[in-house]
């Protein structure tokens, strides 16, 4: 339960943010009362306040082509179910490792084939080209004879085959490493999958929030453009302003490409040649449940399946090199065999024998001694793999626990920021609108703001990965 309100919290707060942001840049972009011009005998900058009946007229509204929302993506998702039937039936990193514990059973499988039975069947023509003529008893036959059918059958039962039998056993445990690492391949899927669709939701967030920055910037420049009509500015608070358009609308561009690549690293994570967007409507309820329920945490760091897995190939390393001790021994076979021929000089044309076949291995030139060399190295390696995994999974689960408390602090940080950030663009529209200030702090405030504000995106969806990372790092997914 407590992984589950972890990993829900850390999706949930991604979501709740980025949300957030958006309503306070929409805030931030709200129209800001322009102030008519202040009488001629009253000075430029004056800090008197305006007579009651002094008119105010709302920001214009402004229009742009850039302000319109980026091209949809060609497929969309709205759930955790349909993220994994596509993994499932398209991913390539997912099939492969399922292809992979196939290919461990069909291993398994011939090991067994090791210790059982095997029967072959044969025909056999045979044409003489070479023959002579003989008597015998008063007959003249003809020796060898012409043409010979033979159709016949070997059955061959092993009775005493160490190394076969050892084999079964090792085939047994690499399919259960092969298992093991899909396990592992699940986990880390899952984990990408994750992160993408939250990487995906946070470019979009951010893509809307770029476009509010572009209309906010396009009434600052309205703003400059009715003060210098009224003679209170000057064509250089103009060109300020639309040099802070000029920057909003490169954020705007930059932003789209942002999410077009997160909807194509989204896509290939997925299996799909297009990209693929996440629904900004998706339930992140029913989402962190399914989550939750497809991946379960690991009670301890030997639970987890790639430090499993490494422990499984260890096993194999080693029974691998008791395999070379086995050829050594022995083996004892029971093989029968039946025969039956068209034409025959003397005896039965049809023949059955059993026979009992003990073979004793004596000499092969130094190859089982070269094996064996090898497959104790392959073990040794195979139990340095298998710390490595384990130092790797504690210093994992280490960093993604402190990742969590360094990015939240780090968030707290952008979030006072972003507050200052607004609070003082805020002052100083209301200031430029009633002729205090310059159009350099106009800009200078507006481009702060939206810096603010993305950081704080960004930083949020940071720590909704870290806190997901740091439940996915030591979980077992099953799906």
């Amino acid at each position: 339960m407590g992984a589950k309100v972890r990993l829900g919290a850390a999706l949930l707060s991604a979501y709740a943010v980025l949300s957030a942001s958006l309503g306070a840049r929409a805030q931030e972009a709200a129209p800001v009362p322009v102030v008519a011009a202040p009488p001629a005998d009253q000075p430029a900058g004056s800090l008197a306040t305006p007579p009651a009946s002094a008119a105010r007229a709302e920001a214009p509204a402004v229009d742009d082509p850039m302000l319109a929302p980026p091209p949809a993506a060609p497929r969309e998702i709205s759930s955790w179910p349909q993220a994994l039937e596509l993994v499932r039936t398209h991913a390539p990193r997912y099939l492969s490792a399922v292809q992979r514990v196939q290919q461990a059973e069909g291993r398994s499988r011939i090991a067994l084939a090791g210790v059982l039975p095997v029967l072959t069947g044969e025909g056999r023509y045979t044409h003489q080209f070479l023959t002579d003529e003989v008597s015998m008893g008063g007959q003249t036959i003809e020796v060898p004879i012409n043409d010979v059918f033979n159709v016949g059958a070997t059955l061959r039962v092993p009775l005493v085959d160490v190394r076969a039998i050892r084999g079964v056993g090792t085939g047994e445990r690499a399919e259960r490493a092969a298992e093991l690492d899909l396990a592992d391949e699940r986990r880390q899927i899952a984990e990408t999958v994750v992160d993408t669709m939250l990487s995906t939701l946070a470019t979009a967030r951010v893509s809307e929030l770029n476009r509010q920055g572009l209309r906010a910037a396009l009434e600052r420049l309205a703003l400059a453009t009715a003060r210098q009509q009224y003679g209170r500015g000057t064509l250089l608070d103009i060109d300020r302003a639309q040099q802070d358009v000029a920057a909003a609308r490169s954020e705007i561009i930059q932003g789209d490409e942002a999410l077009q690549t997160a909807r194509e690293a989204l896509g290939v994570v997925l299996g799909s040649e297009t990209a693929i967007a996440v629904a900004t409507a998706i339930d992140l309820d029913a989402f962190e449940r399914a989550v939750a329920q497809t991946c379960k945490l690991a009670p301890d760091v030997e639970q987890r399946p790639d430090v499993a897995a490494a422990r499984a190939r260890v096993e194999v390393a080693e029974r691998l090199v008791d395999d070379v001790e086995s050829q050594y021994w022995p083996t004892l076979d029971l093989v029968s065999e039946l025969d039956h021929a068209t034409e025959v000089m003397n005896g039965p044309r049809t023949t059955w024998n059993v026979q009992g076949v003990l073979s004793v291995p004596l000499y092969d030139g130094g190859a089982r001694y070269g094996s064996k060399r090898e497959n104790e190295a392959l073990a040794s390696q195979a139990r340095q793999a298998l710390i490595e995994a384990r130092l790797a999974a504690v210093v994992d689960k280490t960093r993604a626990t402190r990742a969590v408390t360094v990015l939240s602090s780090a968030r707290d940080v952008a979030q006072q920021q972003r507050d200052l950030a607004r609070s003082i663009d805020q002052r100083i529209r209301q200031g430029y609108a009633g002729g205090l200030g310059t159009s350099l702090d106009l800009v200078i405030s507006a481009q702060s703001l939206r810096q603010a504000e993305n950081r704080l995106v960004l930083l949020e969806l940071e720590v909704a990965k870290a806190r997901a990372g740091a439940v996915l790092a030591s979980a077992e997914c099953m799906y």
